[in-house]
Formats: structure tokens, C-alpha cells, sequence
């Protein structure tokens, strides 16, 4: 029978935090305990501030465990499509802060001895048009001319290489993407950001917060519903729910639902064909299939066409169709597990960073939170610590969204209209 339930936190049950006072003032409070604010909160502890992580639910509650586990070395949008949007110098720092994040997934994994299954597998990108695999061509001569960066491309007759399907029209191969155990990770942080100092607090919901200038300078008044704290300083952490906390981003942060599956575990042999690298894999659908096998052999399924409010069993068969028509020999293998995790987005796709009426923010990933979100999380906390710190992504306009965000419907419509584009060749 199909649990209901994330795999990966199954597979590592979250440390829960003593239920303590919260501190009546403190340097910096951080709002959310996933990759953002864990990583923010022990970059902040181990500077020496004094740093009070405020989650609502329980450390990486949110997208951050509940996610497919691809740790990326890439953004969302392509660096050709960024360098449309953002210009040449611009689109080129965005792409190198997405490779150092993968770096800096790396360096704390490593740094802070986290038990995660940190793998530095490398990712693949399928075609699923003939147009996308020339786009990939192009994508190639791009990465290599302005960035510097090295990928893989390989035709239909290559495919199986690297997938064991023909459903394809050829792959591109980053080599410096990882894998890692979601939840292993956002939870190790949380504890080594405690070791360092950083007094963490689960069940703590944010209601309000305010500002106050005076001749001493500007401090916060952040108020829960346990009580109140004043702080120097604030970073909104928050992600899918900053529109809840802070009132400048409602309607132009939407919160979307991601679902995945997890099958028993496969044998060996037939893993070792299907990915025979044991990379992570998404396609080029707008409404993409993001996919992996986890540390213990099960094939990770996520994307798709699911629907926002649908029942588990309807999600389930729409992710399990998807992953079938990739790879058939999966048609007999059980599901074990089904769960979703809300991300963030804005209707440009990317990624936002930086401050706000003196509080410090960073959201919206757009599938590549693993990373992007944990290095952003470290280069809000050096900007507060008065370090060097690197942010290409402030200063973004962010558009604002249909005053009806918030409903399922107009989410579901949406990828709709996305599985209808990704039906014309």
C-alpha cells in the first residue's frame, strides 16, 4: 500500500528542537527553517552573531525536504535565454553563482561532516522535441564561449549511454551537479547551526512584523504567535509563504504545488539500465518529469501534469503514466510512496534576492532550491556580517500576479495551457 508520506523523511526522521522561550532581542532573526534559512542561520552562527531561526512547521517542513533531491549546477532558464533577458555580464554571473552553489552544497556537506548521500553524479537533460536537442547545440557553443563551463551533448543513437529509453531526441550532460538526501541535508544544517550557536525554534508562525527608526538606528519588532522579538535584523526565508509575512511581495509570489513518487526499490541490474550513471535526470517540457534512483535503488518520479487539489490516487496515476512511458520495465513496480512539496514562483522564473525595506529576502528557485537556496542563504548572511558577498539576482523587478494567486484553479489552469504547448512539435 502507498504511503502518503515524503520518502526522504521517512527514511531520516527530523531531530525536533526543546520547546524554549524565545529570546526577548537578538541580532538577526531568520524566517523559515529550509535551505535559505538553515543555510542563512549557521553562515550567521558561525560569524559569531547571535541568530534566532523562527519555522513555522518543523526544520525543512516546506519544498525543502519534499523535493526530487537534484542538486544543480544550472538555472532554470538556459544561459542563452538569460542572456535575452538580462543582457550578456548579467546572465553570466547568475550562471556562475548557480555552479558555485552546487559548490557550496559541496563545501558544507563536507565542511560539516553532514551524513547526506552528497554525490556529485552530474545531471541530464532530455529532449523531448527535435527542436530542443538543436537548442542544446547552441546551448553547448553558449556555456563554453561566455562561461567558460563544459557540457555533453548526445544524439538519439547515444541515448542509452546514459538512459535506458528511446523516448528522446538526444541529452545534454552536466557533469558538476549532484545528488543529495533532501531532508538529511536541510536537517543537518539546522543541528550544526544549533552546534554553532543558532537558537532554533520550531512551531513559531510569524504574524507581523515592523519597523522601527529611531535615533539609535532601525530594529524590527517581530511578532509570533509565541511571543515577541526585537532584532537588528531580518531575512525572509520564507519562500511559497513570504506573501503571508511580508505584505510587499503578496501577489506577485505564487505558491505551486510539486508531487513525486517513490517505487520499491529496483533490482540492481535494471537500475544499472536505466541510469546507468546513476545521474539525476528532468526533460524540456514546460510541465517537465524530474527523476532519480535514491540511495537505496527507487526510481524518484516528479512533475508531470499533476493537479492541485486532485485526489492522491489521481496524482499518483499521472506521475506513474508519465514514468512508464519513459520506462516500461517499471509498469509492475509498486509504489511505495507519494508526497508534494510547494515551491515559490514568479511569473518571470527567477530567481529574487535582497532587501526590502531593510529586511533581507531570498526566494523563488524555480526547481533548483537545493542549491541556489543554500547559497543565497550564505551570501545574505556574509552581506549582514559585513562580508563579501555575491548576489546577482537583486534588484529583479518582480512582476505582479492576477489579484486571484492563491487558488488551485488558476494554478492547474496554468499547466494546462503548458501541456497544451508542450504538445506542438
Amino acid at each position: 500500500m502507498t504511503q502518503h508520506e515524503c520518502f526522504w523523511s521517512v527514511d531520516s526522521p527530523p531531530k525536533t528542537y526543546p520547546n524554549k522561550p524565545l529570546p526577548e532581542n537578538t541580532d538577526v532573526v531568520v524566517i523559515g527553517g529550509g535551505f535559505t534559512g538553515t543555510s542563512a542561520a549557521l553562515q550567521l552562527a558561525k560569524g559569531g552573531a547571535r541568530v534566532t531561526l523562527l519555522e513555522a512547521e518543523s526544520i525543512g517542513w516546506g519544498a525543502s525536504s519534499r523535493n526530487g533531491g537534484q542538486a544543480l549546477s544550472c538555472l532554470h532558464h538556459t544561459l542563452e535565454q538569460s542572456i535575452k533577458i538580462h543582457g550578456r555580464e548579467l546572465a553570466r554571473e547568475m550562471f556562475q553563482a548557480a555552479v558555485q552553489a552546487a559548490n557550496t552544497v559541496e563545501q558544507i556537506v563536507r565542511d560539516e561532516k553532514l551524513d547526506c548521500d552528497f554525490v556529485r553524479c552530474g545531471n541530464i537533460e532530455a529532449a523531448s522535441k527535435p527542436a530542443h536537442f538543436e537548442a542544446f547545440k547552441r546551448e553547448q557553443d553558449t556555456l563554453h564561449e561566455v562561461a567558460g563551463f563544459d557540457v555533453s551533448i548526445l544524439p538519439k543513437s547515444a541515448i542509452r549511454s546514459e538512459l535506458g529509453t528511446d523516448s528522446y531526441f538526444g541529452l545534454m550532460v552536466n557533469p558538476r551537479s549532484g545528488s543529495v538526501q533532501p531532508a538529511k541535508f536541510v536537517q543537518g544544517m539546522a543541528f550544526t547551526a544549533e552546534r554553532a550557536g543558532a537558537d532554533v525554534h520550531e512551531g513559531t508562525r510569524v504574524l507581523a512584523i515592523e519597523r522601527v527608526d529611531s535615533l539609535d538606528g532601525t530594529h524590527f519588532i517581530v511578532k509570533t504567535d509565541r511571543g515577541i522579538i526585537s532584532s537588528k535584523e531580518v531575512v525572509l526565508a520564507a519562500n511559497a509563504w513570504i506573501g503571508n509575512i511580508a505584505p510587499q511581495f503578496r501577489h506577485r509570489v505564487l505558491p505551486v504545488d510539486s508531487f513525486v513518487i517513490a517505487t520499491e526499490p529496483l533490482p540492481k541490474e535494471l537500475a544499472k539500465q536505466l541510469i546507468p550513471n546513476n545521474r539525476v535526470a528532468y526533460d524540456t517540457r514546460n510541465v517537465l518529469a524530474y527523476y532519480r534512483l535514491s540511495p537505496d535503488g527507487r526510481m524518484v518520479w516528479g512533475g508531470e501534469g499533476t493537479i492541485k487539489g486532485a485526489s492522491p490516487k489521481m496524482n499518483i496515476n499521472i506521475l506513474r503514466r508519465g514514468m512508464i512511458k519513459v520506462f516500461p520495465e517499471l509498469a509492475d513496480l509498486k509504489i511505495d510512496y507519494d508526497w508534494s512539496g510547494t515551491i515559490g514562483i514568479t511569473l518571470d522564473e527567477n530567481t529574487h534576492a535582497g532587501r526590502i525595506d531593510g529586511m533581507w529576502y531570498s526566494m523563488c528557485y524555480v526547481g533548483h532550491g537545493v542549491t541556489l537556496a543554500t547559497y543565497m542563504g550564505r551570501q545574505l548572511a556574509n552581506a549582514i556580517l559585513g562580508r563579501e558577498s555575491h548576489n546577482p539576482f537583486a534588484n529583479l523587478n518582480i512582476p505582479r500576479m492576477p489579484i486571484l494567486r492563491g487558488n488551485a484553479w488558476m494554478e492547474n489552469i496554468g499547466k494546462t495551457w503548458y501541456r497544451l504547448l508542450d504538445t506542438i512539435p
